[in-house]
């Protein structure tokens, strides 16, 4: 048995140290002292060696002194001292436990007798946060029965835990309650006949105003709900509650159930509950997404009206770069004052000061009618898990302090859908730098990042027998238009020499096309004889993806890359254009002079200019002038040459990393090439005696994205911010002007 010195100092109300067991091989040693009193750390020893870790607690008792607590772990084997020191009042101590003494458990009463509830509070958080953490006791037999008599004794009659809803089979939405002042919620564990296990949820709390209580609800796996009779412990700083769990074997309705039945009325908590489930598996996201397309938010805006306030959110697409939020509010009364953006956890985030206004027409309270309104735009910033919800949550704020709730039609969940709607969530006419800068472009590009890493792995095809070792490749991508196909296939078909030395590569980004393009150009081959590679994109990737993609399959040395709407009319025009390539210039890249239907010049090189926004723009030499303009007949070095048809061979290409990504749709990547090449030391050649006609932006104006939004200001803005010393140092060096060469 535990042999306890008698105190070295007289104290009659003083009770010597308790020794008893928390569990196997760790000691618990509890000292009822004076409150005023000042106690040294303990020291303990085993046969001279210190016993290491020890914890310890001080908690305030009923009768005006402190009780306190150690824990520390028995060796197996050798005589313990703890000798124990009240400064102040001159009281010391040894206990002495021998080596083969039996200590009996703690009893559950006697722990917490005579201790507040406060009290209580802190010795339960410390008997399940620290202590069985610390000395591995969760699983240890005595030490579970002292936690099962001591929440007996703290809870005799507790309340239940329901099971409300089935999540993916792995995982149960539960509910119980709290009374208002419970406080902050720091630990939830499940209690069961094999000990404590912790659980990793999130609780959300929705204040109960009729009686009194918070309701609590909160998502947690069922492979930690113990299959016996067990309770739920929610653990706070300043609160303990003591919860009958619902049986492990509970099916309660799915998820999608409860969405589409009580969610509408529970914004916040389907918010809490998406999150939840984004964070727990691989595959959490993905169910996530379905939930929102499944059972969708009824949007809410304020109706129209002539009188009162009216507002409605056009577009909130949420991305960890932050929200990109639309809309227009009507303030006839001048009643206005403010938007907000709510969180997920229900945090306000004030958008008002922010706001970028501009003056727009909504429809009236009568058919056909239409009222002046105030439209906005602001980038609001992001919040943990934000850029997972479809439809967020706002209010309209008026000056009388009151806020009705706003939200959007449920949002595009295909990051190229939405970067789609992000291109034109805001009239171009209302898009200046300060706009594009700080609220559309940080949405645009991770909207786009988005894109390119679900674009998918392509497929490919040969149609044909392929040449063997071909000294080009020619690659051309193919978006919707394909008006000219056979045309061009049908000119390269009759130029002895392409057929002798080049293969041809066609890169549909367009998949939904695929059939259709493949049998087109099956027949085509049956016609013409002439090998078809053909490289069908899994996603629509863009201009650049698309002509990188066909570099990778290709077998040629030099690379020529070829817009569908571009139509050469004499034989020899690629061997001449690759016979430029090198030599004592160092050229890296060449393009031909390109006409227009009616045989005025659309390119004769590219130079670039400075418009009133600071914005550097691509412009074309000799536009609109006769073919046989005198200036465009004379081969020289320029800036750039557009990407409808620009020669380079593979290591340049290579060695510059391709085509750039970060254009959306497809605009400026040709120039961005070019300067890359410049920047490794080559230079950019225009050899007008070779000529194509260029049927200018057909397969562009199909795309709508880049038609009735602002790509081209974005990417604009994008290059600029890039290439601006470059441009303005290529322009100073040959000071050209528009109808005019550089020198070389």
């Amino acid at each position: 048995m535990a042999e306890l010195a008698v105190l070295t100092s007289p104290a009659d109300d003083l009770a010597p140290p308790k020794v008893s067991s928390l569990g196997h091989n760790v000691v618990l040693l509890t000292w009822d002292v004076p409150h005023t009193t000042k106690i040294t750390s303990p020291t303990l020893a085993s046969d001279g060696e210190d016993i290491w870790p020890l914890a310890s607690l001080r908690l305030p008792s009923t009768g005006g002194g402190i009780r306190l607590f150690w824990v520390f772990q028995r060796p197996a084997a050798g005589q313990i001292t703890v000798d124990l020191s009240l400064e102040g009042i001159g009281i010391r101590t040894e206990v002495t436990i021998g080596s083969g003494a039996s200590i009996t458990s703690v009893e559950p009463e006697q722990m917490i007798e005579g201790i507040d509830k406060h009290g209580c509070v802190a010795l339960v958080s410390a008997l399940f946060n620290v202590w069985g953490v610390m000395f591995r006791l969760q699983r240890d037999r005595i030490f579970i029965e002292i936690l099962e008599g001591l929440l007996s004794e703290i809870a005799p009659a507790p309340g239940q835990v329901v099971a409300v809803a089935t999540i993916a089979d792995d995982f149960i939405l539960a509910r119980t309650s709290l009374i208002s002042g419970f406080g902050k919620v720091d630990a939830i564990y499940t209690f069961g006949r094999h000990g404590p296990t912790r659980i990793h949820a999130l609780p959300y709390r929705t204040p109960d105003v009729r009686g009194g209580r918070d309701i609590i609800h909160f998502v947690i796996d069922r492979s930690r709900i113990p299959s016996d009779a067990s309770f739920l412990i929610l653990i706070g700083p300043g609160g303990l509650s003591v919860r009958r769990m619902f049986r492990h074997d509970a099916r309660p309705p799915s998820i999608e159930r409860w969405f589409r039945e009580q969610a509408q009325a529970a914004s916040g908590l389907r918010e809490h509950i998406l999150l939840e489930i984004v964070d727990r598996s691989t595959a959490g996201p993905a169910y996530a997404l379905e939930l929102q397309l499944r059972s969708p938010v009824r949007p809410r805006r304020i109706a129209s009206d002539l009188a009162t306030p009216s507002a409605e959110i056009l577009s909130a697409l949420a991305t960890s770069a932050g929200t990109l939020v639309t809309g227009w509010y009507r303030d006839p009364a001048g009643l206005f004052a403010g938007i907000e953006s709510i969180s997920p956890d229900n945090g306000v985030q004030d958008l008002t000061a922010d706001l970028r206004t501009f003056s727009v027409e909504v429809a009236g309270p009568r058919d056909g009618s239409r009222l002046a309104a105030t439209g906005f735009a602001v980038r609001a910033r992001s919040t943990p898990g934000s850029e997972h919800i479809l439809q967020p949550r706002f209010h309209l704020r008026l000056k009388s302090g009151a806020r009705h709730v706003l939200v959007p039609k449920l949002q595009p969940a295909d990051p190229v859908a939405a970067r789609a709607a992000a291109l034109r969530a805001i009239p171009a006419q209302h898009v200046d730098q300060s706009v594009l800068t700080q609220i559309l472009s940080p949405v645009i590009a991770n909207l786009h990042e988005q894109s390119k890493a679900r674009i998918g792995r392509p497929t490919l095809r040969t149609i044909g027998t392929p040449l063997h070792r071909p000294k080009v490749s020619v690659i051309v991508p193919l978006y919707k238009n394909l008006e000219f196909l056979r045309f061009q296939v049908a000119a390269f078909a009759a130029d002895s020499s392409f057929r002798a030395s080049a293969e041809l590569i066609y890169v549909l980004d367009s998949p939904e096309q695929a059939q259709e393009v493949e049998h087109l150009l099956g027949g085509l081959n049956l016609v013409y004889g002439m090998p078809i590679v053909l490289v069908v994109m899994e996603r629509n990737g863009g201009y650049a993806r698309a002509n990188n993609v066909g570099a990778s399959v290709a077998q040629g040395e030099v690379l020529a890359l070829v817009n569908s709407d571009v139509i050469p009319v004499i034989p020899g025009w690629l061997e001449r254009l690759a016979g430029r390539l090198g030599g004592r210039r160092r050229i890296g890249a060449v393009g031909p002079k390109l006409l227009f239907e009616d045989g005025s010049i659309q390119h004769a090189g590219m130079y670039f200019s400075q418009d009133h926004r600071g914005y550097w723009l691509n412009q074309h030499f000799h536009k609109g002038m006769p073919r046989d303009y005198a200036p465009a007949c004379e081969e020289r070095i320029v800036p750039a040459v557009t990407g409808a048809c620009l020669v380079t061979s593979r290591s340049v290409f290579e060695s510059v990393g391709g085509f750039t990504e970060d254009y959306v749709v497809g605009d400026y990547e040709d120039s961005d090439l070019c300067l890359k090449i410049t920047m490794a030391e080559r230079k950019i050649a225009y050899v007008p005696d070779i000529e194509l006609y260029h049927l200018e932006r057909r397969s562009m104006s199909l795309n709508a994205e880049y038609m009735r939004g602002i790509a081209w200001q974005y990417n604009c803005a994008l290059h600029t911010e890039r290439w601006r010393d470059l441009m303005i140092a290529a322009m100073h060096a040959g000071r050209p002007r528009k109808g005019k060469s550089i020198a070389i």
